[in-house]
């Protein structure tokens, strides 16, 4: 099952780098098996990991959307298949590759004297590596 959220991650990093979107057709995709995971599995190992997308969709609420909405629709679908400890890790990681990101972005634009352009930083490509690296340990 987790090698199934991994395939889903997987879909979700690369439509999140081509488009900037989370697409409907991979939460529907992903969301019926993790319901069955967590239904076979403890329901209360589940709730406690959708606090950190449930935080995320109220800080996207919350800013008018500069935090993506499918990043934290993301994390709510991860609570499906990981545990509050493993979904935690995986946002604190991608968190720290999707600072790094942005520093390299900034100084960059400061080199090539872009700076004043926004950018966005795909998140959920920021999250592919650190996903990886939970389900081979």
């Amino acid at each position: 099952m987790r090698w199934f959220w991994l395939l889903g991650l997987t879909l979700a990093a690369w439509e999140d780098l081509r488009s900037r979107e989370f697409p409907y057709w991979i939460f529907w995709f992903w969301l019926i098996p993790g319901l069955g995971n967590v239904v076979t599995d403890s329901v209360w190992k589940h709730l406690g990991a959708a606090s950190v997308g449930t935080g995320m969709l109220l800080v996207s609420r919350v800013t008018g959307g500069a935090l993506g909405a499918g990043d934290g629709l993301f994390f709510l679908l991860s609570a499906c298949y990981l545990d509050l400890q493993e979904t935690v890790l995986l946002f604190l990681m991608a968190l720290g590759i999707s600072c790094l990101w942005s520093m390299t972005a900034v100084l960059r634009s400061f080199a090539t004297a872009a700076a004043g352009k926004t950018m966005t930083i795909p998140f959920l490509a920021c999250a592919w590596l650190p996903g990886l690296w939970l389900i081979c340990r």
